[in-house]
């Protein structure tokens, strides 16, 4: 009898969610940084790019550290990493901070937690309906 291996199906999910809000960091600073535009982008502009980034890297941050990391806590971390990185274009050639792309950054973050706080509460209510009663 042939042994299949579940270790995957036992991962937690956290964990995979952790792996994917560190990824879209990454992805994130390497963009910022890079001597030009970077090749990955909506084809919508430069500010929903941003909007989308932060948006996305505060949801999986806000999901994967729910329990450890107050909400603003989570938004003050995107708010600083945006900034740092405008700051750090400074020292990138072909590259300059801007300071609309920190308000934008902001904006997004803001709604990645509030799109985990809905999806948090559906996620509650859902496991609550599904559950019967003692």
């Amino acid at each position: 009898m042939a042994s299949t291996d579940c270790s995957l199906l036992r991962v937690p999910k956290t964990y995979l969610i952790r792996v994917a809000a560190t990824s879209a960091a990454i992805v994130i600073t390497a963009a910022s940084l890079s001597p030009r535009s970077p090749a990955i982008g909506t084809g919508f502009g430069d500010k929903l790019d941003h909007l989308v980034a932060y948006s996305v890297l505060s949801l999986l941050v806000a999901l994967g550290w729910s329990g450890r990391a107050a909400p603003g806590m989570i938004v003050g971390a995107a708010i600083g990493f945006g900034g740092l990185l405008e700051l750090l274009q400074t020292f990138s050639p072909g590259r300059q901070p801007d300071w609309a792309d920190v308000a934008v950054n902001s904006l997004g973050a803001l709604i990645g937690l509030a799109v985990a706080v809905l999806v948090r509460r559906m996620v509650t209510a859902f496991f609550r309906a599904s559950t019967p009663p003692l």
